[in-house]
């Protein structure tokens, strides 16, 4: 399968599916390209879809220092990946800590970015925000990743997903840690912590010029809606959503995937024009 040593020194793999306008996913905290199935399979129909494993994640690199994982170096990392595959400028979709990649993504790189996503977002971290992190960081540093995951549902998913679908919570969780081939390392999860509790773009939204979209979840626990209004109101002419009922949690991409996949690949669609 596809990977590269980038210019950044980490070994990242990727995968590329379908035809179109080039179109990168960049997912959340100590999630693989897997996560993005759901949405690969709505998109490579009309678009070049790429998803990879960020450092810390999967079949990449899992460099042992925490502090090293930034937003910035996760972006470093990405444009690294968008230039080998000469692809830019490409769309780009990110989630929660994918978000905040592709907000340094445009920052750092715009001649990559066509157009960016940023869903589940937030533009700074505050101190509710960090002791948030902090409650999955605990489990995490003790080295019990069941319990991490089992906390980190309860951020990220909704009401409505934990108990009427404890199935699918099952399958969730397992498919995370228990029967994940590649899971994410205590090194990663720590990393991406560090790169979620350090993030700092707010004051510099103000200068992405490239059609901004901004999403957030009516029942997102993790990620409040005020984090993306905010985001949405630094950036010029940026649009905003708002998924609404009782799956619209911070995996709202997952819980009503219908939904989120139509209403995303038709914002795509008409930028694409």
């Amino acid at each position: 399968m596809p990977r590269t040593t980038l210019p950044t020194g980490m070994d990242m793999y990727y995968e590329v599916e379908g035809s179109g306008p080039p179109l990168l996913l960049i997912m959340g905290t100590a999630s693989g390209h897997e996560t993005w199935a759901g949405q690969v399979a709505a998109y490579r129909r009309e678009f070049t879809v790429v998803t990879y494993d960020a450092r810390g994640t999967g079949q990449s690199t899992h460099a042992p220092d925490p502090t090293g994982y930034t937003m910035a170096s996760l972006a470093d990392d990405a444009a690294a990946l968008i230039r080998h595959l000469g692809l830019g400028p490409v769309h780009v979709s990110g989630l929660s800590l994918g978000s905040a990649t592709a907000q340094e993504l445009v920052l750092r790189h715009p001649d990559l970015v066509a157009t960016v996503q940023l869903h589940c977002t937030w533009g700074r971290s505050d101190e509710w925000f960090c002791r948030m992190i902090d409650t999955m960081e605990v489990p995490v540093a003790a080295g019990d990743m069941r319990m991490y995951i089992r906390l980190a549902m309860m951020w990220v998913s909704s009401p409505h997903f934990v108990n009427e679908r404890p199935d699918d919570v099952e399958a969730f969780e397992r498919g995370f840690l228990l029967d994940n081939p590649h899971p994410a390392s205590r090194e990663g999860i720590l990393g991406h912590f560090h790169a979620d509790k350090t993030h700092d773009a707010l004051d510099r939204l103000g200068r992405i010029a490239v059609p901004t979209l901004v999403t957030s979840g009516e029942v997102d626990w993790q990620v409040p809606a005020r984090y993306g209004r905010e985001v949405h109101s630094r950036i010029p002419g940026a649009e905003f959503h708002m998924f609404t009922g009782p799956r619209s949690s911070h995996i709202a991409f997952h819980e009503m995937a219908e939904e989120w996949n139509a209403f995303t690949l038709a914002w795509m669609r008409e930028k694409s024009r």
